[in-house]
C-alpha cells in the first residue's frame, strides 16, 4: 500500500538565462515528497522531485509546474496523502497454495495489513491490501437501469441527496424536485393557453381603442383568465410533480434487487465465489470473503465491471495497491453539521507541512489552526457514534464456497473488524 507516514512540500525558482538561440525564460516547480522514516526524508524526496522536474525543463520539456493539493489521485502518481491513525494486522493461520514460475506449488502467508486514515473531510477510512473492497455508487446503477432519465438529468450531488432520502423527507424536497421537473417536455402544455391569453387580450384591447370603451373590461377579463391559469398551472405543476416524485421513488427501490441479482448471477457462474452486500448511504459495498487477493489481480478488474463499481475508486485501488471503505459519516450527512454544532470542513488540511519544509499553506504554519482542527477531531468523532457508515444486506455465496470450503482467519477477523467499525448492526442513521 502507498500511504506515507510523512510528507513535506519544496518549491524553487528556476531562470534560464537568454542565448542567441534561445529568450530567458523562468519558472518555479512546486513538489510533494514523502516519505515512511521521517520529515527530513520526505523533504529530501520533494527536492529530489524538485530538480528531476527541473532537468526536463531544461531539456525542453512541458512539465507540469505545481502539483495540485489532493489527497489522492490515481493518474499523478502521487500516493494517498492522509493521516494515518492506526495499523493493524490480522494473521491467518492458513496458507495459500499457488504456483510458480516453473509450475511448482509454493506455500504463502496471506496476513492481511490495514492502515486506517483520516481523509480530507474528517472521516476514518480503512486501507486494506488484500481484501477486495467494492465500491459500487448507484448513479452508475441508474445510468444502467434508466439511460435515459439519468442522461437528462445525471448530476451526481442531486442522486446521491434523493438516495439518502433527503428528497424525500427534507423542506429541500420540493427544490429538487422542481429540478428534476424543469427539463420535463410536459410542463410546456400550458403554453398554448398563455399565448391564447396574449392573443386575446390584444384583440380585446384594440377593440376597446376602437369603441372608445372603459378599459375596467380588458383588466377584468385579464384577471378572470390569469386566474384561471394560474389554477391550471399549480394543477398540472403538483401532478408532474407528484408523478416524478413516485417514479424516482420507484427508481431508488429498484436499484437494490437489481444489486442482489447481480451478485447471484456472478456466484451461480463462479460458484468458489463468497461475497457480503451492505448498503450506503448512495449506493453499495461489497466486500469478497473467499480468498485474499491483490488489487492488481486481473479478477478484480473483473468484480469491478461486473458490478459498475465506481471509476475512480477502481483507478485508485489499482494505482495506490490497496481497498478503501469509509469506517464513519460524512461531515454534511450529520445533523450536528446542520445544527452548527460541527463545522462542515475540518480546519487546516495540510497539517503536516508545519515544519518549515516549503510550503506556503499558512494554516499549517498556524498553532491556532492546528488547535482547532484537534478540537473538531475530538467533537467530529464523538458525534460519529450516532451514526454507521452502512448496514449489512446480506451475504451471497456460490455453492463451492458454501460446500467444501472454510473462511480464512484474517477475512473473519476484518470483517469482524470492519463490521464493528462501521456500526452496522446498530439501529443509527446512515451517513
Amino acid at each position: 500500500m502507498l500511504i506515507p507516514k510523512y510528507w513535506a512540500q519544496y518549491k524553487q525558482r528556476f531562470e534560464l538565462r537568454e542565448t542567441p538561440n534561445k529568450p530567458s525564460k523562468q519558472a518555479t516547480i512546486k513538489r510533494y515528497g514523502w516519505s515512511d522514516v521521517s520529515q527530513s526524508e520526505a523533504l529530501s524526496h520533494a527536492k529530489a522531485r524538485v530538480y528531476e522536474a527541473h532537468k526536463c525543463w531544461l531539456a525542453g520539456e512541458d512539465i507540469l509546474r505545481r502539483e495540485r493539493r489532493e489527497e489522492y489521485n490515481a493518474s499523478n502518481g502521487i500516493p494517498i496523502r492522509e493521516q494515518i491513525i492506526s495499523e493493524h494486522s490480522f494473521p491467518n493461520s492458513d496458507f495459500l497454495i499457488s504456483k510458480t514460475s516453473n509450475n511448482s506449488l509454493s506455500k504463502k502467508s496471506s496476513n492481511t495489513h490495514l492502515i486506517v486514515t483520516r481523509n480530507s473531510y474528517g472521516a476514518q477510512v480503512a486501507n486494506v491490501d488484500n481484501i477486495a473492497i467494492i465500491d459500487v455508487d448507484a448513479i452508475d446503477l441508474f445510468a444502467q437501469l434508466y439511460p435515459e432519465d439519468y442522461a437528462n438529468f445525471g448530476m451526481e450531488w442531486f442522486w446521491e441527496d434523493a438516495l439518502s432520502s433527503k428528497v424525500f423527507d427534507s423542506d429541500s424536497s420540493d427544490y429538487y424536485l422542481k429540478l428534476w421537473t424543469s427539463t420535463d417536455p410536459k410542463r410546456s402544455s400550458m403554453k398554448p393557453q398563455v399565448i391564447g391569453f396574449i392573443i386575446a387580450s390584444i384583440v380585446i384591447a384594440s377593440v376597446i381603442t376602437w369603441l372608445g370603451l372603459s378599459w375596467i373590461w380588458l383588466i377584468a377579463f385579464m384577471v378572470v383568465i390569469m386566474s384561471y391559469l394560474w389554477q391550471q398551472a399549480s394543477k398540472k405543476e403538483k401532478a408532474i410533480k407528484q408523478e416524478n416524485k413516485q417514479k424516482m421513488i420507484t427508481m431508488v427501490e429498484s436499484i437494490n434487487p437489481y444489486m442482489t441479482d447481480l451478485l447471484n448471477k456472478r456466484v451461480a457462474s463462479h460458484t468458489n465465489e463468497q461475497f457480503r452486500l451492505y448498503k450506503t448511504p448512495a449506493g453499495f459495498r461489497i466486500i469478497a470473503t473467499h480468498d485474499t487477493i491483490s488489487p492488481n489481480d486481473s479478477i478484480v478488474a473483473e468484480w469491478f465491471a461486473t458490478f459498475h463499481a465506481d471509476a475512480n475508486y477502481a483507478r485508485l485501488c489499482q494505482s495506490q495497491q490497496c481497498f478503501r471503505a469509509r469506517l464513519t459519516a460524512k461531515p454534511w450527512r450529520m445533523n450536528e453539521v446542520e445544527d452548527n454544532s460541527l463545522a462542515k470542513n475540518i480546519p487546516a488540511k495540510d497539517f503536516w507541512f508545519a515544519e518549515g519544509n516549503g510550503s506556503d499553506d499558512k494554516d499549517g504554519h498556524n498553532p491556532q489552526a492546528l488547535a482547532a482542527r484537534q478540537q473538531w477531531i475530538a467533537d467530529y468523532d464523538n458525534y460519529a457514534k450516532n451514526y454507521r457508515a452502512c448496514h449489512y444486506v446480506e451475504s451471497i455465496v456460490g455453492k463451492e464456497v458454501a460446500n467444501n470450503s472454510k473462511p480464512q482467519a484474517s477475512i473473519e477477523d476484518f470483517v469482524r473488524w470492519h463490521d464493528s467499525a462501521c456500526q452496522v448492526n446498530k439501529e443509527l442513521a446512515i451517513a
